[in-house]
């Protein structure tokens, strides 16, 4: 009787044991295939795009300016920048240098009659130089461009560079700056950045967005935080394990990021994307917010100046306005009710065109490639932004570079003694990008 109790309780142990041993491998396999799934959209080792959190570029890219807080470091001698976006499509990070004239661009020896370019980051690329919309430029109308867009830059920055830029490497003929909308708040808190060790910081943050207060951070408070940043996590079983997994899996890195988590379930089309996490105070409505009024006063005098420097300079001011991904993309737009998504470019194209400056919007073009295209999310590989980041990805950089060389040939911006042959290979291209029968010019 002793003997079959025994049996029957080790019976019903292997049962536990084994229904436990099922219930682990049913996870370990269900683990495996949310892995092999995730692998199978496109997200790649989450361990070949490790940066650090406070921007990607290699640590002295950026030098401290007395003037405009930053500025690309001169004669950066070359290395790479870690886009997690650009390496899942293409394998790799693509290279980063500089110039004598801080500029990312190859070396330049003075001369005139060139085209300057300036702006931020969608100016200065996210994408391999000779990717950027300011190569593109450069090929299509057959005119030396020299590229010295710096991330995190202003309008106010941008004058600051120009007058360092044209002192050093001749007068241009045309100067072309890529114009965000963000470029107001950029303005407004001149200037945000700075360099500390070799890394890019933030200075002044928007504290209080009602009032419109700025916070002015000390260098103790900047050296704290970039500690903070830097320093080494802990050590042991439990933190070595947690670093095992962030560097190999896929779901494990995922699972800890709620907004990831979100971007996943869009692209399988059970949710819609979260907000951008761009700042979005350049979309708040002014007469909400009443400080926004003299803070878009102050830039646009700032623009009206900068176009008086430019002509000073012998050269015509051609503005170049590319729309961040909220404004093309409504499913990525917060559902805030007072957030005018319109509104900063109705309000610089009155400005451009009553102080008659030259510019190009580029916001229908790219509005009416997505609805070709019929796509509510971007994409590294159908659309114009990167999946993940903010900006412009390789396709849009091109795009933009295409549309913005017609434009300047067919005004006559700068002279080319074979302009037509090359207006019609730029609408050839354009009609093989657009995926639409044909793009209307911009006005």
């Amino acid at each position: 009787m002793s003997d079959m109790r025994d049996r029957r309780g080790m019976s019903g142990s292997t049962r536990v044991v084994a229904n436990t041993a099922l219930v682990i491998i049913s996870l370990i396999v269900g683990i495996l295939m949310c892995e092999l799934g995730l692998r199978m959209l496109g997200y790649g080792n989450p361990g070949d795009f490790k940066t650090p959190r406070k921007g990607m570029a290699p640590r002295y890219y950026y030098a401290a300016d007395p003037v405009n807080g930053h500025d690309i470091a001169k004669s950066f001698s070359g290395d790479v920048f870690l886009l997690p976006d650009y390496i899942r499509t293409y394998g790799a990070p693509f290279a980063i240098s500089s110039n004598s004239l801080g500029c990312r661009d190859r070396p330049f020896d003075p001369q005139d009659g060139y085209v300057l370019l300036l702006g931020d980051s969608f100016t200065w690329g996210y994408a391999a130089l000779e990717e950027t919309w300011g190569a593109i430029l450069e090929e299509r109308i057959g005119v030396r461009v020299l590229k010295c867009g710096v991330g995190g830059y202003g309008t106010h920055q941008e004058r600051n560079k120009l007058k360092a830029v044209v002192g050093q490497a001749g007068r241009p003929r045309l100067v072309v700056v890529g114009y965000t909308a963000h470029d107001l708040i950029d303005d407004y808190l001149y200037p945000g950045r700075s360099v500390v060790d070799g890394y890019m910081v933030t200075r002044i943050v928007l504290e209080d967005v009602r009032l419109g207060v700025r916070k002015v951070y000390t260098d103790d408070e900047i050296r704290t935080r970039l500690k903070s940043v830097l320093e080494r996590k802990p050590t042991g079983f439990l933190n070595d394990l947690k670093e095992f997994l962030s560097d190999r899996s896929i779901l494990y890195d995922r699972l800890r990021q709620p907004e990831a988590l979100r971007l996943m379930a869009a692209r399988l089309g059970l949710a819609t994307p979260p907000p951008s996490m761009d700042d979005p105070e350049h979309f708040l409505s002014v007469a909400e917010y009443p400080w926004l009024e003299q803070a878009w006063k102050d830039h646009l005098e700032n623009l009206r100046q900068l176009k008086s420097e430019v002509e000073a300079a012998g050269a015509t001011l051609l503005v170049l306005m590319i729309p961040e991904r909220t404004q093309v993309y409504e499913s990525f737009r917060s559902k805030e009710g007072h957030l005018q998504w319109e509104y900063p470019n109705q309000r610089v194209t009155e400005f451009f065109q009553r102080d008659q400056i030259e510019f190009v919007d580029l916001l229908p073009e790219f509005s009416r490639y997505v609805r070709c295209i019929g796509s509510a999310t971007s994409n590294t590989e159908e659309d114009l932004y990167w999946a993940h980041d903010g900006h412009i990805n390789v396709k849009g950089n091109r795009f933009a570079g295409l549309l913005l060389s017609r434009q300047v040939l067919e005004r006559s911006l700068i002279e080319s003694n074979d302009k037509s042959r090359r207006l019609s290979d730029i609408d050839q291209l354009i009609s093989a990008e657009s995926r639409c029968d044909s793009v209307p010019s911009s006005e």
